[in-house]
């Protein structure tokens, strides 16, 4: 073939799975999902913060993901398309949060446990991490989301625009922001434990 599509393959590993779930290759679609369950679970818990419904919503990406798989443009990466329709039935989730002005009450509990519960190095690690949680608990959504794709996910900024549906330059500003809040939450909090 040609080398475009060479190329083109080379840098969108997912193509080959696509094509063959598109013909009914049920192990391919299982390879999908293996592939993308840990960032768009992770990416779920971040901006719902609780583990039961990160738990359905990453369940129902991966359905609609399925359903949708005959409209999904090649031309894009699979990923950044699987976890778009995460982030939309995340936010579909926050607004309904909104309209009806529940709280999560669910606290946001560590996900790794320590091996060594006796090692000071584990305790402080674990103590940081859980400052950090909650911090970022503390911040709005589309913050919480936009640090969660960068550092977590280990997004660009252009592949965050793209989820978000928005330019790069402002997924940059998002992150300065977000970035800025954290930094004050986290002084202030090191502050009242002092």
């Amino acid at each position: 073939m040609s080398l475009g599509i060479m190329s083109a393959e080379a840098t969108q590993p997912w193509a080959e799975e696509v094509r063959r779930a598109r013909r009914g290759d049920s192990s391919a679609f299982e390879a999908l999902v293996r592939g993308m369950q840990r960032p768009v679970y992770g990416l779920c818990l971040r901006l719902l913060r609780s583990e039961a419904e990160a738990t359905e919503v990453a369940q129902e990406t991966f359905l609609r993901a399925y359903q949708n798989l005959e409209r999904f443009d090649d031309s894009r990466p699979f990923d950044l398309w699987v976890l778009t329709i995460a982030r939309n039935l995340c936010l579909d989730i926050l607004r309904r949060r909104q309209k009806v002005q529940t709280e999560d009450v669910e606290p946001h509990a560590p996900m790794l446990a320590s091996s060594e519960p006796n090692s000071e190095d584990k305790a402080i690690e674990k103590q940081q991490r859980q400052s950090l949680e909650d911090a970022m608990a503390t911040l709005s959504s589309d913050d919480r989301e936009v640090l969660a794709l960068y550092y977590v996910q280990k997004r660009t900024t252009k592949e965050i625009g793209v989820i978000m549906g928005v330019a790069p330059g402002t997924i940059m500003a998002r992150l300065f922001r977000a970035r800025e809040k954290l930094r004050v939450r986290m002084m202030a909090a090191e502050r009242g434990a002092a």
